[in-house]
């Protein structure tokens, strides 16, 4: 498969928080001043030499001439990142792709090497190998799957930050993870959607992973405190991107009696999506608003990565080679529930009540959404 590099944005996207493009700022140097001759034609009475230093002033102020390093100067960090898919997916690549240009944009990086189509394996090692002889640190490989990857090279280059989603806080040396904290988003759907619909859960996945059960496992529970019978289950799908194969394991939960979808993954959302337009059931969109897709899609969420990478990015300045379990939650900024607009007049009352409370309960900390990966 190709692999592409992109260091700045080739264009405008339907599905994005906000479009980033930047250009580097130039330092410029103070210097001092060269009126050296007229100094030596004063009278050995004016001490010529104690009115030197204020033409050496400017020297002084060279530390401003170096604040821009932390807002686009060549020594702030280079920062990379590799992806599995292509970055224009409207979901999980896209906001990847947003939040690395917006670090950009900000100057909190000086350059960004966005690397799509990279397959886990021989591929991505070697991409990671040449970005970290390039000297970009941190290199966060964008997927659940490059975790072996990451851990082979990462063994090669001690002092780089090596981090992929794992979202398990799968950490070790210089081997980081990020969190992908969709259960609290999840929640608060689960609410709207049992307010506006009877019958079961079908939560999917592209694999069977933490994250993917405590995404339905938290839906279920925000769906449970409106209707405390409602049931649900979950089926992995087996890959992230296949949509027909997604739909298909959707049309047989709604088969037994499923309403309400949830999914974890590009190809799993998107076929429950199509599955659900079909049903007369609701959907959730993921990484995204997915409103567009189908009248069944009732909310989706948004994930705050250039906040995220944020923190990746701090701990290279900083210096330090141990990496981190990097997380930001609803309750900081991390992610956002985006209410459909063909929804928004169906939602009852006391519906919309239930969500604004449990969503300030989650921003203030009086509540935690549980982190539940049981079956």
């Amino acid at each position: 498969m190709p692999i592409t590099t992109m260091n700045r944005p080739p264009r405008s996207r339907p599905i994005r928080l906000a479009a980033a493009g930047v250009g580097l700022a130039l330092v410029l140097a103070a210097c001092g001043d060269d009126d050296d001759e007229p100094a030596a034609e004063e009278p050995a009475t004016e001490e010529p030499a104690t009115e030197e230093p204020a033409a050496e002033e400017p020297a002084a102020e060279e530390p401003a001439a170096e604040e821009p390093a932390t807002d686009g100067s060549a020594d702030a960090p280079k920062l990379a990142i590799v992806y599995s898919a292509e970055w224009q997916d409207g979901s999980w690549g896209e906001f990847a792709y947003d939040g690395a240009n917006a670090l950009l944009e900000r100057g909190v990086v000086s350059d960004i090497s966005l690397q799509e189509n990279v397959p886990p394996g021989a591929d991505a090692q070697n991409a990671m190998r040449a970005l970290a002889d390039d000297g970009f640190n941190p290199i966060i490989a964008h997927s659940f799957d490059y975790g072996d990857d990451v851990k082979t090279v990462a063994a090669d280059y001690p002092e780089t930050i090596f981090v992929y989603a794992g979202g398990f806080g799968d950490v070790a040396g210089n081997v980081g993870d990020y969190s992908q904290p969709f259960w609290e988003p999840a929640y608060l759907e689960g609410i709207l959607a049992a307010d506006v619909m009877d019958g079961a859960v079908a939560g999917a996945g592209g694999f069977d992973i933490p994250v993917c059960r405590a995404m339905k496992n938290a839906f279920l529970a925000g769906a449970q405190t409106i209707d405390p019978d409602t049931e649900g289950s979950f089926v992995a799908v087996g890959d992230w991107y296949d949509v027909q194969l997604a739909k298909e394991a959707a049309l047989a939960q709604a088969d037994a009696g499923a309403t309400m979808f949830i999914g974890c993954g590009q190809g799993p959302t998107f076929g429950q999506i199509e599955a659900a337009n079909e049903t007369g059931g609701v959907a959730m969109g993921y990484v995204g608003d997915m409103s567009e897709l189908g009248e069944s899609v009732l909310a989706s969420f948004t994930w705050n990565l250039e906040a995220v990478f944020e923190l990746m990015v701090e701990d290279v300045v900083a210096g330090k080679t141990e990496a981190q379990y990097y997380e930001v939650l609803l309750g900081d900024g991390g992610m956002s529930v985006v209410i459909s607009p063909a929804w928004e007049d169906r939602i009852s009352d006391e519906g919309m009540a239930a969500f604004d409370a449990a969503l300030a309960s989650i921003e203030d900390g009086s509540f935690t959404v549980p982190f539940d990966a049981e079956s």
